[in-house]
């Protein structure tokens, strides 16, 4: 496939620009509010799948398109997708004007990029979380769609679509439980070991040009931990294990708890970056060729309450054996609260009253006795995940047909916020140092909460045979950062704000563009 530079692009594609000049609402009215509206899926071996199926599900929906980089993906998804054009390069079918909007999911690397050629297009965008590769990228996408204001734009935290988590949400506003003390993310999430560093050659069926983009192109050293099952597997040399390494990913910060830590901050009731933030964690209990860390925690200091932060990759009872091999949790892991029973969720400690959000749709509030003082929505058991997760597209499709993003469930603004929040917590444990748990446990004394994840994160490590006086973990260095923009300051600003953790510009025709 051809690399475009972006003024070749823009050339290329100035039919689909030109696009843009009819807005949102004049593209509602002129096709009728019972008119298809014609939507291409981008990237969709994983999660697009899910993309998919949901559209499917939205009358008045047309998957005219699907790209892939990933040829046999590709050939798959336009069998399950009959009538349906297949592309490889996404520019190429950006210039296709048949397409009305975009579904993106993508790896996070490719995420503000992708965004960013679709507005440029004149198309709807559907974009999932996290927003951005870094804190640069996020600010860039965050413009573009300020600029193409009159396209409607749904980010992919589809719990802001969850009924009742979107009441209870509105209740602690209203201050209904009095305010908020802290808020807390919770990530347990079972990740098995990748095994070491090999190089693997990369299948001719990828074009690993267009699916590296603006990343700098790395050896494929990821796999799973036997060759039998990289050859008998999807989860090969570029599948999902990129989220593991920092040139593509941002571990389980930027891959699940990025769900989580926005809910928190909804609850919240903020809508900028923290003023300040640390983190603590490592990559333990076993050796392998990843680079995030698999246990995790991050506070964020707002000046209403801290929202804290914990993830966990290893199981709950120390035991290896029975867990999937795509991550997905086994059993129940240890829980934060004696109320909750949830391996992934939030915990909301307000004056008078905890609220546990379960899953991506309900929530409960529990008195200091434990009793439930109110339920709102249904919980994951209750609802029929047939009829769709969350009905997140289809609000974005309903924002598409009214002309306006003023219902829109996800705005770009909040993503991309939640979005800052876990690359800034990342920033501060890529600049740590390793300490031994003495060290650390006294450099956090001050801030109770922290300290309490912290003798939790030591009892779940302990019943994994991780001694953390033995296995030294990284406390993270401290930082500052401006709400407004979102640039870190103070003793630590240069080398926080330097390239290689808050910006990468993107490498010859998948440079980041920066006017529009």
């Amino acid at each position: 496939m051809s690399s475009l530079h972006r003024r070749t692009f823009l050339k290329n594609t100035a039919l689909a620009t030109a696009m843009v000049g009819l807005s949102a609402r004049t593209f509602a009215q002129s096709t009728g509010s019972n008119s298809d509206i014609r939507v291409a899926v981008v990237g969709f071996r994983s999660r697009g799948l899910e993309h998919i199926k949901e559209l499917k599900k939205v009358p008045g929906v047309r998957i005219v398109a699907l790209c892939d980089v990933d040829s046999d993906v590709l050939a798959k998804g336009l069998v399950d997708c009959p009538g349906a054009v297949g592309y490889t390069d996404m520019r190429k079918m950006l210039e296709n004007k048949n397409i009305d909007a975009v579904s993106i999911a993508s790896p996070n690397h490719l995420h503000a990029l992708q965004g960013i050629w679709t507005l440029q297009a004149g198309k709807h965008l559907y974009i999932e979380k996290p927003l951005s590769h870094n804190i640069f990228e996020g600010q860039q996408l965050l413009a573009a769609g300020a600029h193409f204001n009159n396209l409607v734009i749904q980010a992919g935290t589809q719990s802001r679509s969850g009924n009742g988590i979107r009441a209870a949400v509105k209740d602690v506003h209203a201050g209904l439980y009095g305010k908020v003390k802290v808020a807390r993310a919770l990530c347990y999430k079972r990740r098995k070991s990748i095994g070491p560093a090999k190089k693997r050659e990369i299948p001719s069926n990828i074009d690993y040009d267009l699916w590296n983009g603006p990343a700098d192109i790395q050896e494929s050293i990821r796999g799973n931990q036997t060759d039998k099952l990289i050859e008998t597997s999807s989860m090969g040399p570029v599948h999902y294990d990129w989220h593991w390494f920092w040139n593509y990913g941002g571990g389980d910060m930027c891959n699940q708890a990025v769900h989580e830590v926005d809910i928190a901050r909804w609850f919240l009731n903020t809508h900028e970056v923290a003023p300040e933030v640390m983190s603590i964690g490592g990559r333990l209990g076993y050796s392998d060729c990843g680079e995030t860390p698999n246990s995790f925690l991050s506070i964020h200091n707002y000046a209403n309450a801290p929202l804290i932060t914990e993830v966990r990759g290893l199981p709950s009872d120390g035991k290896p054996s029975g867990q999937t091999s795509d991550g997905h949790p086994i059993g129940q892991m240890d829980t934060i609260h004696k109320l909750s029973n949830s391996s992934i969720g939030i915990v909301i400690e307000c004056e008078n009253a905890t609220l546990i959000v379960p899953d991506y749709f309900s929530c409960k509030a529990f008195d200091a006795a434990g009793n439930v003082i109110k339920s709102y929505g249904k919980q994951v058991s209750q609802v029929d995940m047939s009829g769709g997760a969350s009905g997140h597209h289809a609000n974005w499709i309903e924002c598409i047909r009214a002309g306006s993003n003023s219902d829109i469930h996800a705005p770009l603004q909040e993503c991309h916020v939640s979005t800052n929040l876990v690359h800034a917590a990342n920033i501060s444990y890529r600049l740590g140092a390793k300490k031994s748990a003495g060290e650390i446990a006294e450099s956090i004394k001050s801030s109770s909460g922290l300290s309490e994840a912290f003798g939790r994160l030591k009892d779940h490590l302990g019943t994994n045979g991780v001694k953390l006086d033995e296995a030294t973990v990284t406390l993270g260095l401290a930082l500052n950062q401006d709400p407004k923009t979102e640039l870190f300051t103070g003793p630590n600003a240069e080398i926080a704000n330097r390239d290689l953790l808050a910006k990468r510009e993107g490498r010859g025709a998948f440079k980041i563009p920066t006017r529009f």
